[in-house]
């Protein structure tokens, strides 16, 4: 390990779906510099999410040259050490010389229904199940089953990849020259034998990736490698600088967020909703999936349903208008929209179902229903199925949760995180809504520099919400809300069926 850099800087890069962001921060936390790059996502077909990857790898450039050449002259002699974080779950597939075979396919992407349904429930020759080995339920969000798909309807393309990897292993291929991702990049392609920290030979047949190559693992916050002389020279760095492997965006943010303190939980409300806590042991259940950790030893179980701010604005696009203009009309709909209920898998469920057939639902309209009503209900069953989440989480650990700590574009609603707070019964601390990922990959880059800087910065400068008297209007209504997806599950399937029929018929 390095040795301690005096007053040292750290690049930290985030490569997430829509753009590469770039901070240099001090070991206070302090960000000094910033940089952006905006990366494109295809949708060839419905369900389809691709990207090209080398986009990644130009992107990652554009956005730390800029963040690099803000900083003084002196000041970019003083960086120390880079470390990335990134989306999970993506990948992409690459020839003998490390060039992409096909587009990279997303976390987001849901071609795979058959995949899951047909591999997931397997036994692997150990006796175990793919849930009990790599921590992930079958869903629609681990490369497992993609991959599964790629090598069913595009043999050829498996034929030509000589390596499989994430988002972190790729980079660091082009960055540093060697093909390597930290086990907590790694784990959420759904194929680590996550309790050994290794590979599932078992997984890796599952998704048809045999004598395909994989990324070299190594634990979060250690060396991956230099960076290359012409990496350090195109982003405006004197060099050499490590790189330190990161890891994915949602661990990486709970670091920035304190996660590691007992009774807390961080929560993303963003496109998609995740929420998350830390333990030291490694444990599965329908629960939550099970993530690798910041550290060996350390596991983040996390709970997700993939429509939030997504399903917000589709309401509020549904209803001819925009968020602003909803959120100030739903200020004024009694807690609870007057009986209107909404089941929110638009994007399919996951937690604790996780059930890639089922449908978004809304239940109980009568004429004194407005698009307001609409929009406030959105809310409510999105906090809905945060409290099922919690309820389920709790009950498989023995542990409470007392505070949940918001990021994302929801966590800036005083509406929606009000609602939070009265629908779970728990304080929401709503975080400084920085670059929160990067900071997290910030802190571990400072620590392999031998810096102390702690976590839970974001958190000492957020505001608490407290539950109000509106709790008490939500009780009744949660009761039915748990009744919603067992009453409709085989109605999910059955228009599931026949959507798949039109489809071809068309």
């Amino acid at each position: 390990m390095s040795g301690v850099v005096a007053t040292p800087l750290v690049v930290a890069v985030d490569c997430s779906t829509t753009a590469v962001k770039a901070l240099v921060a001090d070991a206070a936390g302090e960000v000094l510099a910033a940089g952006r790059s905006p990366l494109t996502t295809s949708s060839p077909r419905a369900g389809f999410a691709e990207q090209d990857a080398r986009t990644w790898f130009t992107a990652t450039i554009t956005a730390v040259r800029a963040a690099v050449m803000a900083l003084a002259p002196h000041d970019r002699t003083r960086v120390g050490a880079l470390a990335l974080t990134h989306q999970r779950e993506s990948f992409v597939l690459l020839d003998d010389d490390g060039v992409p075979v096909r587009p990279a396919i997303l976390w987001m992407d849901t071609r795979a229904h058959e995949q899951i349904l047909a591999l997931g429930p397997r036994t692997l020759p150990d006796g175990r199940s793919v849930h009990e080995t790599s921590g992930k339920p079958p869903d629609t969000t681990p490369a497992l089953y993609k991959l599964a798909w790629v090598a069913e309807h595009e043999p050829e393309a498996v034929a030509r990849a000589a390596q499989v990897a994430d988002v972190q292993g790729y980079l660091a291929l082009r960055l540093t020259g060697r093909l390597a991702t930290s086990v907590a990049s790694a784990d959420t392609l759904g194929m680590l034998d996550l309790a050994a920290g290794t590979w599932s030979p078992s997984l890796l047949a599952l998704a048809g990736l045999d004598g395909v190559g994989l990324p070299g693992l190594v634990p979060g916050g250690e060396l991956l490698g230099p960076l290359l002389p012409e990496v350090c020279e195109a982003v405006g760095l004197p060099g050499p600088v490590p790189m330190v492997a990161g890891i994915g965006d949602g661990q990486s943010a709970g670091i920035a967020l304190g996660m590691a303190e007992p009774g807390v939980a961080y929560l993303n409300l963003g496109t998609s909703m995740v929420c998350g806590l830390q333990v030291g042991a490694y444990t599965t259940s329908s629960a939550y999936r099970t993530l690798a950790g910041p550290r060996p030893g350390t596991y983040v179980l996390e709970t997700l349903v993939n429509a939030a701010a997504y399903l917000a604005d589709w309401a509020a696009r549904f209803a001819g208008s925009d968020v602003a203009t909803m959120e100030a009309h739903a200020t004024s709909v009694p807690a609870g929209s007057e009986g209107l209920l909404v089941l929110p898998y638009w994007n399919a469920a996951q937690t604790p179902y996780w059930d890639p057939l089922a449908r978004g639902a809304v239940v109980g309209w009568h004429g004194r229903h407005t698009p307001a009503h609409l929009y406030r209900a959105v809310l409510e069953g999105v906090a809905f199925e945060l409290r099922l989440h919690l309820d389920a989480l709790e009950e498989a650990l023995g542990r409470p949760v007392r505070e949940l700590r918001a990021v994302g574009g929801g966590a800036r609603s005083p509406l929606w995180t009000q609602i939070v707070a009265d629908v779970t019964g728990r304080r929401v601390r709503v975080c400084a809504d920085a670059e929160v990922s990067a900071a997290g990959a910030a802190v571990q880059a400072h620590q392999y520099l031998g810096a102390s800087p702690g976590d839970g910065r974001y958190a000492r400068d957020g505001r608490d919400v407290e539950p109000s008297a509106d709790a008490d209007a939500y009780v009744a209504q949660f009761a039915a809300y748990r009744e919603l997806y067992p009453a409709l599950k085989a109605t999910f399937a059955r228009l599931s069926v026949t959507g798949t029929a039109a489809a071809l018929a068309r």
